[in-house]
């Protein structure tokens, strides 16, 4: 969950009740976060020199506001670019995915997206090597069906997951970081 914090940090500064807001409003979805998770994860970015307390003259009173540091992005590009298998591989990838749109070029994206597709295809390797024994689909038993049940739909998930990081590939304009980088500049 720190690193999309720190992601959403770096899109623009937040407090931690806009941030807890922002879970509130569709976030928790990929990750659950209270009040008191939040704020533990800002402190810890901040003790890891992460991220920094910023002034706003127009904040409310009270209202701390944090901001992504140099060396908080570093680290933050590095997870983007890394899905580790230790991971809840479903929620680093949405959490992900999410936060592409505040890298900066097509070709960060993209190197993101290949990342995020070579672990979904390890993962869909992995679930599929799963012993098959559970029972076949049509046994009648529930104590083989249900296994069996469960396994088929963690391979659907894991192949839609497959199919959908293809199609954002696929939806990448070849020309877009190009774009990003000319523009104003004519």
């Amino acid at each position: 969950m720190k690193f999309l914090i720190l992601g959403l940090l770096i899109a623009k500064p937040l407090s931690l009740y806009e941030l807890h807001a922002r879970f509130d409003a569709g976030l928790t979805h990929i990750y659950a976060a209270s009040y008191g998770s939040i704020h533990r994860a800002l402190r810890q970015l901040h003790a890891a020199g992460d991220i920094a307390q910023v002034d706003e003259p127009r904040a409310p009173r009270n209202a701390k506001r944090y901001a992504a540091t140099g060396q908080g992005r570093g680290a933050w590009r590095e997870w983007m670019g890394r899905p580790q298998p230790s991971e809840d591989s479903e929620a680093s990838m949405l959490a992900r995915v999410l936060l592409l749109g505040v890298l900066e070029t097509t070709a960060e994206r993209k190197d993101v997206l290949l990342a995020l597709h070579r672990r979904a295809l390890a993962d869909l390797a992995e679930i599929r090597a799963v012993d098959t024994t559970l029972g076949a689909p049509g046994d009648a038993t529930a104590t083989q069906r249900y296994p069996r049940a469960t396994l088929d739909y963690g391979v659907r998930a894991s192949a839609e997951m497959v199919r959908w990081l293809e199609q954002l590939l696929g939806e990448l304009a070849p020309d877009e970081g190009t774009a990003e980088r000319g523009s104003g500049h004519r």
